[in-house]
C-alpha cells in the first residue's frame, strides 16, 4: 500500500471515529441529515475520506442511505434490534456449550476490567465508551468457544452493537426507568454481573441463562416500548 493509500485510510479513520461518536454519543439525532461538505469543513477533510466513513457506517447501521438524497442518521428498527440481540446471545451459547461454560483465566481478567469500565460510565452519558466496554466483556465469550469462524460470525454483527444500543437508549429507554423501577445503566451492571457470576463458576446452564436474561430482556423493552410508540418496522 502507497504512502497515499495509508494517508487516506488513515483520514477515512478520522471521519468514521468523530462520526461514529456523534451519532452513537446523541449529538447527531436520528433522522438528521449528513452533509459531505458540512463534516468535510468541521475535520478539514476532503470530501473522499468522509464518504468512505459514511459508507462504513451505513454497513453498521446507523447511517441510511437515500439514492439521490445523501445520508441520514439511522434508527435501527425495533426488528433488526432484536434480531441482533438473539444472533448474538445464540453465538455466545455456543461458544460457552463447546467451552463447557468455562472462560479461562485471561478472559475472566479481561471481563473483570470490562465490567469495571462498565461500572464507571453509569450515569456519564457516554454511550461509545459503553459500547466498546460491553464489547470487551462479551468478546472473551465467544472466544472461550476457540472456534474461529464462530467468532468471525459473532464480529459481522458487532458493528451493530453502538447501532443496537442506541436504539434500546432512544425507543426502549424514554422514560429511563422501567417497569421494575431500574435504570437501563442499573440494569446493564445487574445482567453482566450475574453472566461473569455463572462464567466464573463455570455453571454452563445458569451461564446460558443470563445471557438470554441479558439479551432477551433487552429485546423485549425495544418490542414492547415499539408496539406502544407505533415504531415495530
Amino acid at each position: 500500500m502507497s504512502n497515499e493509500d495509508n494517508s487516506k485510510k488513515n483520514f477515512s479513520d478520522i471521519a468514521l471515529w468523530y462520526l461514529r461518536e456523534q451519532i452513537i454519543d446523541g449529538h447527531m439525532q436520528p433522522g438528521e441529515k449528513l452533509i459531505e461538505s458540512n463534516i468535510s469543513e468541521t475535520l478539514n477533510l476532503s470530501r473522499g475520506p468522509v464518504r468512505d466513513a459514511l459508507k462504513q457506517l451505513a454497513i453498521e447501521g446507523l447511517v441510511d442511505y437515500h439514492p439521490n438524497k445523501g445520508c441520514t442518521v439511522a434508527l435501527l428498527s425495533p426488528k433488526d434490534a432484536y434480531e441482533v440481540f438473539f444472533l448474538r446471545g445464540s453465538l455466545e451459547k455456543l461458544a460457552l456449550e463447546k467451552s463447557g461454560g468455562h472462560v479461562d483465566a485471561y478472559g475472566i481478567l479481561a471481563m473483570e476490567n470490562a465490567l469495571d469500565e462498565i461500572k464507571s460510565l453509569a450515569g456519564a452519558d457516554n454511550l461509545l465508551a459503553e459500547v466498546n466496554a460491553d464489547e470487551k466483556f462479551h468478546a472473551q465469550i465467544v472466544l472461550s468457544g476457540q472456534i474461529t469462524r464462530l467468532y468471525k460470525m459473532w464480529e459481522l454483527l458487532s458493528p451493530l452493537n453502538g447501532a443496537m444500543f442506541l436504539t434500546l437508549k432512544n425507543i426502549g429507554e424514554k422514560a429511563e426507568i422501567d417497569n421494575f423501577g431500574k435504570s437501563r445503566g442499573d440494569r446493564l451492571i445487574d445482567q453482566h454481573e450475574r453472566i461473569l457470576r455463572a462464567v466464573k463458576s463455570g455453571d454452563l446452564e445458569e451461564a446460558c441463562r443470563a445471557l438470554d436474561a441479558h439479551y432477551l430482556r433487552n429485546g423485549e423493552i425495544i418490542y414492547r416500548s415499539s408496539l406502544k410508540n407505533g415504531l415495530n418496522k
